[in-house]
């Protein structure tokens, strides 16, 4: 899982749109800025302070940022767009520096930072060349000063970079060009052929008329991922297009698609269309991390994300908040305004926006499927885009066999139109303010919505047609907004709405949460137990909330303390009563996993824990037999008490061996787990006879067996 921690600020940015660019140090935790205004600046992440600054003269304009060469430690810039400053971190300034002028405009200056390869210098024609080249070609002609060649082209780049494959130097642009994404990947490789070092393909776009807004890849360059204009996060795979074979120029321009990794709320474009707002930067081969600002708890806040893109799940993310309270004290408008460059540094994440440089410490953990589940919308409301259904709270109804496709389309648009419009009604307070007109409402839509089949069915009926069964349910999405606003306002609570609500067993597990603390704020248990029997994917912490609950009710009731709390004779007795016995086996009897469940128990206090295992040492100790039909006894099976009870030890291990007046409990315990592992041994030997009696087949002939014998087995 990654570890996001809070940002800081590493130095503000005076101009808005001054800063061109973040690059990375030789030294890892060092990182190079550049500044229309001020110059190259170098800055130590760890102790945050200024370590090094080289200023251009007024007549000079850094057009392009500065990188700092792996091989030679040499720093590159470009100046007035055509014309290369090389120098060493020893120099004190720019008047001794190497210059090179170049034909052409400067798009931006590239290294590699996995292959010993000298710079690339990317064009704004597309074009590029390498360092040593310019260096060659301007000590030819020191002498005469070169004509600058302005470029008349039609397409503008949106974007270049450089990685490797195979050990081999590649370089990639997007350009626009007739409102075409088009990708340009070279090979540098000299022992590449001429006619495999460049291929073109057209970028397919996710949604038509989308704006490709950022773009990045890692190192290796496997793929590309982009983020669109409708909020859509995507991943374009190029691995397939890089064998030599492969790497031909077609006349067709061959496309290349995007996979819709996340389609997340669109994040701000900024005020200036012609100024970025939206960032990305790759960390390794499963993870990027994207800035820019987003409209959060009501209010414009600038973000820093790190994103999963093999899972497309959401691993962290933090917001600027005290960095920008801190600025709001300052008499100088402060405007979140979207992210204009960001770079990982290892160990790091050092973002640009429009108003400061940011710096967040990052840690990431090996990536598994179990690491890569990320945080849930919950927990990032920002993602949540209102205007279309979330893909994974979508119920899919494909038409029937032989029903004609136009039909089924037209019935599915009017279904959609019908639960936006009751939806719109349902959680709108002024058009529902009175808990009777609520009901009344999500009454007349359930009947509406089961009319076609059945009006006297409930929600999750199964119908019995010609082609099957076929079950009638509710929209995920209907159901998690509908919950949301019953939770959340405290003027009345339709209990009766959600129990129907509940029946229908598509409550998203993602909304379980604030529903069963609500419930259990309201006391409800008849209600808590239906959520545990109707509600699939509970979190083990809110089973073990839940669980402490129905205890402490129990606690209420009698006074537990810890004199005397377990003797030989109070193993047989009843410790709850058959009502709370009854609503904390719905709860035991879900199903749970032991490896999450273990911590969350340690939350138990310890009074909680002591009566809840006395209550499966009773159920352990034939207890089931006692509540003749009134608990859940075919859900909740011995192995199931006897998993609970183990996991419980476990938990509170420690105050119980420390407690002195716990010890008669690890007692019983130890007795009657004694007992049945040697009542199931013997068990164990009268099966294989049982099991040969079953099959009536006769005993071998020998001399020595008899017709029978007689053996005694204690039970």
């Amino acid at each position: 899982m990654a570890d996001l921690r809070e940002p800081f600020e590493l130095c503000k940015v005076l101009q808005t749109g001054s800063l061109i660019g973040i690059a990375r140090h030789v030294d890892d935790d060092h990182v190079v800025l550049t500044f229309r205004d001020r110059g190259v600046l170098v800055y130590n992440l760890q102790h945050q302070k200024l370590i090094n600054s080289w200023s251009v003269e007024q007549r000079e304009e850094v057009t392009c940022a500065a990188v700092h060469n792996p091989i030679d430690a040499n720093f590159l810039v470009a100046v007035n767009k055509t014309e290369i400053f090389m120098w060493k971190e020893s120099d004190s300034d720019f008047k001794k520096c190497q210059r090179f002028q170049t034909e052409k405009e400067i798009f931006t200056l590239l290294v590699w930072n996995s292959l010993q390869h000298d710079p690339l210098i990317m064009f704004e024609d597309g074009s590029s060349k390498f360092l040593a080249e310019i260096v060659s070609a301007s000590e030819r002609k020191r002498v005469k000063r070169l004509r600058t060649m302005k470029s008349t082209q039609d397409f503008r780049i949106l974007w270049s970079c450089v990685f490797s494959y195979q050990n081999q130097p590649y370089s990639g642009l997007i350009v626009h060009d007739k409102d075409k994404y088009i990708i340009k990947i070279t090979n540098h490789s000299t022992s590449c052929q001429p006619e495999n070092k460049q291929a073109e393909f057209e970028l397919i776009s996710p949604v038509e008329e989308t704006q490709l807004l950022a773009c990045c890849t890692c190192d290796e360059g496997h793929h590309i991922t982009s983020y669109w204009s409708d909020g859509s996060l995507c991943v374009t795979e190029i691995e397939t297009v890089l064998h030599p074979q492969k790497m031909q120029l077609d006349t067709k321009k061959p496309s290349l698609s995007c996979r819709i990794l996340h389609r997340l709320h669109p994040l701000h474009t900024g005020s200036h269309k012609e100024r970025g707002a939206v960032t990305l930067s790759s960390i390794d081969n499963d993870h990027v991390c994207l800035c820019g600002s987003s409209v959060t708890d009501g209010n414009l806040k600038d973000l820093i994300m790190v994103w999963n893109i093999k899972y497309g799940t959401l691993q962290s993310w933090q917001t600027l908040d005290k960095i920008t309270t801190k600025q709001h004290s300052i008499p100088r408008p402060v405007r979140s305004d979207g992210a204009c460059c960001v770079h990982y540094i290892p160990g790091f994440i050092c973002v640009g926006f429009h108003h400061c440089v940011a710096v967040c410490q990052f840690s990431l953990d090996a990536c598994s499927l179990a690491s890569a589940l990320g945080q849930l919308d919950s927990t990032a409301k920002f993602l949540e885009d209102e205007s279309c259904k979330p893909q994974l709270l979508v119920t899919l109804k494909l038409a029937r066999p032989g029903e004609a496709l136009q039909n089924w389309s037209e019935t599915m648009r009017k279904e959609d139109e019908l639960e936006k419009e009751v939806l719109k009604k349902l959680t709108d307070p002024l058009q529902t303010p009175t808990l009777e007109a609520f009901s009344s409402e999500m009454k007349n839509y359930i009947t509406v919505k089961l009319s076609k089949k059945d009006n006297k069915s409930k929600p999750g009926t199964t119908f019995h047609g010609k082609f099957g069964k076929k079950t009638e349910v509710l929209s995920q999405h209907f159901l998690s907004a509908v919950l949301s606003r019953c939770i959340s306002e405290k003027s009345f609570w339709p209990r009766e709405c959600v129990s129907e609500l509940l029946k229908t067993k598509c409550v998203p597990a993602s909304c379980s949460k604030d529903l069963l603390n609500c419930v259990v704020e309201k006391n409800d248990l008849d209600l808590l137990k239906e959520c545990f029997e109707n509600i699939k994917g509970i979190s083990e912490d809110s089973v073990v909330v839940c669980l402490r609950h129905v205890l402490r009710i129990e606690s209420s009731s009698k006074e537990n303390d810890l004199d005397g709390l377990q003797t030989e004779d109070d193993v047989h007795k009843m410790p709850l009563g058959k009502t709370t016995a009854k609503y904390l086996s719905s709860i035991l009897s879900y199903p749970v996993n032991n490896v999450f469940l273990l911590p969350c128990l340690k939350q138990l206090s310890f009074e909680d824990a002591v009566l809840l295992m006395k209550f499966l040492l009773y159920l352990m100790d034939g207890g089931f037999n006692s509540f003749q039909g009134e608990m859940d006894c075919e859900r909740l099976k011995y192995p199931k008490v006897l998993d609970w009870a183990g996991l419980l030890l476990n938990a509170h291990y420690t105050q119980l061996v420390i407690t002195p007046e716990a010890h008669e409990l690890l007692v019983s315990c130890h007795k009657i787990v004694a007992q049945q592992i040697k009542t199931y041994g013997k068990l164990r030997i009268l099966e294989n006879l049982l099991e040969h009696i079953k099959k009536r087949k006769p005993l071998p002939k020998s001399d020595k067996v008899g017709l029978y014998t007689i053996e005694e087995l204690e039970l």
